[in-house]
């Protein structure tokens, strides 16, 4: 058997991720916050960058600002890197590495005005057991079970199990479990959502026995509003039910919901747009983000002829890092306001006219508008929020799907479909709603054709509930026998 290797060359794309591209990406995918947060460790990490000292300048007027915003948008790499070369000094000629403490502290006093960090249901709740507990025995069984609860409130395991798990007596956690459900909010440290409101009914309403009984027999029932049945089975009237199902209705199903988790999230719009006299002025909310600069006295040292080698390689290494920063800083306020201003172009209407107009869009329509790829177009869109007219939104809540309309409307979207949903369930006759197939009747007579199960997933989308438990409802609000 005879074996032959052959020796060749191939050539093939291939695209290298290299660390300038990684950061390239990173940075396209973060907030202004996000962006913020890592300019500040960058700061702390590499000793060449620094923040530049404000310069006393004359500002640049709106028609000016807009002409920049133009060149660059439109493309132009001669008028881009003149703005690149005019925001980030690579080569600084300033004597001084100091900053200005008092715009730096402006800046974040700023930052600080913007969030309040509310107290989490553990750090309430341990609060309360402090007070309440008699032994460091009884202490520590408190944390154990208030740091075992969930976002609601509840023990995230069975009771036994738990009681099994935690190496206590059955009844020294029932004690404790006892005392905690009493702790404000009321209802914390039980299974589930009955067990919550039976706790809170038992606290609040010590007399009304009755609830207690629905709840505990009949919760079932009492979610499905099936007053009757619970009527029937306790023989008694329907408005009796009906008093008691109310009281029910004002009681916290979910009492740790309303305390934060500990986890503060930072919601500050990244992009704002304004459409004056026809025109949609876009700009980036970023006053605050410190510019950047190369430290002076760095620079001065790579032109002593003395210094070490490895000191040069290390000042080398890190000036390239800045630059790398800066630059992919610039790069990406560039592609934000390209995107950005592309998606609202396309959803003039909605900044005249507000929500419930927005027209079919998606990546794929922008990415070729703007020359990028698909997956450019989603990093830059997600976890921005842009401020409009009608308020601040996520950027993403502008692409929406197109409907096929039964009079080849092509701007039918998801969008217009359940603003008129909406509209046709607000105008419905309170004692006889509308099924879901009779919005789709309607929705047909109007142009748009859509299939049942799409009027019922939007519905859910619209938190609204189906045309019996509507009845309901209303025959509730008004007082009237189910």
């Amino acid at each position: 058997m005879t074996i032959s290797l052959h020796a060749g060359l191939k050539q093939s794309p291939r695209l290298v991720m290299n660390q300038t591209l990684k950061q390239a990406i990173e940075l396209l995918q973060l907030s202004t916050v996000e962006l913020y947060e890592k300019i500040t460790l960058e700061l702390a990490e590499n000793p060449l960058l620094e923040e530049e000292a404000p310069v006393s300048a004359p500002s640049m007027d709106e028609s000016g600002l807009a002409r920049g915003v133009d060149h660059i948008l439109a493309g132009d790499e001669t008028d881009l890197s003149t703005v690149e070369e005019r925001e980030i000094d690579f080569c600084d000629t300033s004597d001084s590495g100091t900053v200005d403490n008092e715009e730096i502290n402006k800046r974040n006093k700023y930052l600080e005005t913007l969030i309040t960090r509310e107290e989490s249901l553990a750090e309430h709740l341990l609060w309360q057991a402090r007070l309440a507990a008699r032994t460091e025995a009884d202490l520590d069984l408190y944390q154990v079970i208030i740091t075992s609860l969930d976002g609601n409130g509840f023990l995230g395991t069975d009771f036994q199990l738990f009681i099994k798990e935690s190496g206590y007596a059955e009844d020294d956690v029932g004690r404790a479990l006892s005392a905690i459900q009493l702790f404000d909010p009321v209802g914390c440290a039980v299974p589930g959502v009955r067990e919550s409101l039976i706790v809170q009914c038992r606290h609040y309403f010590s007399t009304e026995t009755l609830l207690v009984r629905i709840l505990a027999d009949y919760f079932e029932e009492f979610e499905h509003l099936d007053y009757k049945k619970i009527a029937r089975s306790l023989n008694l009237p329907v408005s009796r039910i009906m008093e008691q199902g109310k009281i029910i209705h004002n009681l916290d199903p979910y009492p740790g919901a309303h305390h934060c988790s500990g986890v503060i999230r930072y919601i500050i719009p990244d992009v704002e747009v304004r459409l004056v006299d026809g025109e949609i002025i876009v700009s980036l909310n970023d006053d605050w983000i410190p510019p950047l600069r190369i430290s002076s006295y760095y620079k001065s040292l790579l032109k002593k002829k003395n210094i070490e080698k490895e000191l040069r390689d290390y000042i080398q290494d890190k000036m390239q890092s800045a630059r790398h920063l800066m630059k992919n800083i610039a790069s990406r306020r560039n592609t934000i306001l390209r995107v950005a201003r592309s998606i609202m172009e396309h959803q003039r209407e909605f900044l005249a006219r507000g929500p419930g107009h927005l027209k079919p869009l998606t990546h794929s329509d922008i990415a070729a508008e703007v020359d990028m790829h698909e997956s450019t177009v989603s990093r830059v869109t997600s976890n921005k929020y842009v401020q409009t007219a009608w308020g601040a939104f996520d950027l993403k809540c502008f692409f929406v799907s197109r409907i096929k309309s039964g009079c080849n409307d092509l701007d039918a979207s998801s969008d217009k479909v359940m603003r008129l949903m909406r509209d046709i369930i607000e105008r419905e006759d309170s004692g006889r709603p509308h099924s879901d197939e009779e919005i789709v009747s309607i929705l047909g007579k109007a142009g748009v054709r859509v299939a049942r199960r799409t009027v019922a997933k939007y519905r859910g989308m619209l938190h609204i509930p189906p045309s019996h438990k509507r009845k309901k409802i209303n025959l509730i609000k008004a007082g009237e026998s189910i």
